[in-house]
């Protein structure tokens, strides 16, 4: 029976693997991060929970309404709301039971998932293709689909031989950073309903209540900067990025002061971090839906959400077209 692997367990790569295994094919998954998910990102904070990652996402396909359709009976999405503070448009986002990484974990769930396990090479072998991690080498694999961020991604394709033509392609794609301010608070929060807005001006481009939103239990704060101004300070130290961008968004913050946040005597219950995406909003993506880089019976394939869309769905549908360019090849 074929094996292929699959580097990386965010949404693209979890949809790739989760169609090959409903094929019948044997499939490993590899992943850097303690957990899966990617940018399907949810984190504790005491008791809190909050989105750091993917807020929500929408549906525009056929196939991915049926995949939402499916979430939503199965308890694993629901409809958040239909437009935020002034710019309702009636079009549905919907959001995670308990965070976005439901979404991740329900497309993990029965898969041979490795996570820690940082993928340092693929080399090629006389039949197939050996991945290389710091905890060892596995294989060999029939197929390798690639769905970290374009640059990881080519670090790994430039010493397996691929397509030049490809390979180019694929450096060409180009991301926004994002820095994300996480705030747990002990008191409500001043967000208008539904819980997010987008601020037009300013560092910050987004800030959610992920109390309001359905998330978590207690009152929680995301707060998204745009990417220009991500870039410009993200070898900032923690403290300043997180002192403007609070600054920002006092307004929101129930009437304690970022003072008070940051400060030696913040109250109790507050807690506040900072998550940084190096490769968090692709701005040159690539027409299509995935890229062959090594086109044989014995497959590359790079896939992401900088194919297509730069959205959840996007990154799902990259991963499926992933997975039936391989299944095509080895079938």
């Amino acid at each position: 029976m074929p094996r292929v692997a699959v580097v990386g367990a965010g949404a693209a790569g979890l949809a790739a693997a989760r169609r090959i295994s409903d094929s019948g094919v044997q499939v490993s998954v590899f992943d850097k991060a303690r957990g899966v998910g990617g940018r399907l990102a949810t984190r504790r904070m005491g008791e809190a929970r909050i989105d750091h990652g993917a807020q929500f996402f929408t549906v525009r396909s056929p196939t991915f309404d049926a995949l939402t359709r499916l979430w939503v009976s199965r308890g694993v999405a629901y409809e958040w709301c239909r437009g935020f503070a002034g710019a309702a448009d009636g079009h549905p986002r919907y959001a995670g039971h308990g965070g976005m990484t439901a979404l991740a974990k329900d497309l993990a769930a029965g898969l041979d998932v490795s996570t820690s396990s940082r993928v340092t090479r693929i080399v090629p072998l006389g039949d197939g293709w050996l991945v290389d991690t710091a905890a060892g080498s596995f294989g060999p694999f029939d197929a390798v689909i690639l769905n970290p961020p374009a640059p990881q991604s080519a670090d790994l394709a430039s010493e397996a031989g691929v397509d030049r033509h490809a390979l180019e392609e694929l450096t060409a794609l180009r991301y926004e950073p994002a820095l994300a301010a996480l705030v747990a608070l002990d008191g409500p929060l001043s967000l208008p309903w539904p819980g997010g807005i987008k601020l037009g001006e300013g560092p910050v481009s987004w800030v959610a209540d992920n109390q309001a939103k359905g998330v978590s239990a207690v009152p929680a704060l995301t707060v998204h900067a745009r990417g220009d101004w991500s870039a410009s300070m993200w070898d900032r130290p923690d403290s300043e990025v997180l002192a403007i961008m609070l600054d920002a968004v006092e307004a929101y913050l129930g009437g304690i002061t970022r003072r008070e946040l940051l400060g030696p005597d913040a109250a109790h219950g507050t807690a506040v971090a900072l998550q940084r995406w190096r490769y968090a909003t692709p701005v040159v993506t690539h027409e299509r839906r995935c890229l062959v880089l090594v086109d044989s019976s014995l497959p590359v394939i790079a896939a992401g959400d900088a194919f297509g869309e730069a959205k959840v769905e996007g990154a799902v549908l990259s991963g499926w077209a992933a997975a039936d360019e391989a299944l095509r090849r080895l079938v």
